[in-house]
């Protein structure tokens, strides 16, 4: 998990979750492949690519992107069914509840998400859309959430894309990558590598000194963007499964934590 640039979380704790949710939805879709954004689900300026350095006006332009107080105002309107509503309302306390901390009997909250008021110039837009996708960190202009009716409601892809909107990226993506994961890039559809491009420490990914997170509820499922069906990831680490969107790991929390600086 690369800090703005590259959320996903490479912190990695914890052991392998048992029977995981996968990135697949009930009907063998994964959505999040489909939101139309880079790598898939992850919304930016047009002709922006997070994994090209920049200088200058763009650099700052695409700087820094955690949310003022740790705090992401949102807007629900557009979510016409109260259960959507509230599945989106609970996946967000449960991301808000696994990254506080208890300290002597009393819960500090790291990250958290509010109802926006007629105040909030910047906040985030949650709408019905194709595919599951979400802009990448606090930045000007409309920052959205787009989630499918038939394929992204369930918690752990929703936790996913909010993750996306506290300003991470796909843990695959790491410079490190090549260590612990091979690409197979003779099984990924024509036109669709670039989506398998890494980053740069330093210049497009922060280093948060984590290890490399096979289990991250960010990481990609081993057949994403597979043009014959063949994986297109291979975990380096036989016993290793990716791609589970069951919960967050240990990893995804810490660098969250380490990223707003959470004491």
């Amino acid at each position: 998990m690369l800090g703005y640039t590259f959320i996903t979380c490479a912190l990695f704790i914890g052991s392998a979750l048992t029977n995981p949710i996968s990135v697949f939805n009930t009907d063998g879709i994964n959505y999040e492949l489909y939101g139309g954004g880079f790598e898939g689900d992850m919304i930016f300026p047009d002709g922006y690519d997070p994994t090209k350095d920049y200088d200058g006006r763009g650099a700052a332009a695409y700087g820094p992107r955690q949310w003022p107080n740790n705090i992401v105002p949102y807007d629900l309107t557009l979510i016409t069914n109260a259960a959507h509503r509230t599945l989106i309302e609970q996946a967000m306390a449960t991301l808000t509840s696994v990254t506080s901390s208890t300290v002597g009997g009393t819960t500090k909250q790291c990250v958290g998400f509010r109802p926006k008021s007629a105040s909030d110039r910047i906040f985030l837009k949650v709408q019905y859309g194709t595919g599951c996708s979400a802009s990448v960190g606090y930045g000007t202009g409309e920052r959205r959430m787009t989630l499918q009716d038939s394929g992204c409601f369930r918690s752990g892809t929703i936790q996913h894309e909010l993750i996306h909107v506290l300003g991470f990226h796909h843990e695959q993506s790491r410079p490190d990558r090549d260590t612990y994961i091979t690409v197979n890039y003779a099984n990924i559809e024509l036109g669709k590598e670039h989506n398998f491009n890494k980053y740069t420490w330093g210049s497009t990914a922060l280093n948060q000194n984590t290890p490399y997170d096979y289990v991250s509820i960010m990481h990609y499922g081993p057949n994403s963007f597979s043009k014959n069906g063949q994986p297109t990831i291979v975990p380096k680490d036989s016993t290793a499964k990716i791609g589970q969107r069951d919960k967050l790991s240990a990893g995804d929390i810490a660098e969250i934590r380490a990223f707003y600086s959470c004491s």
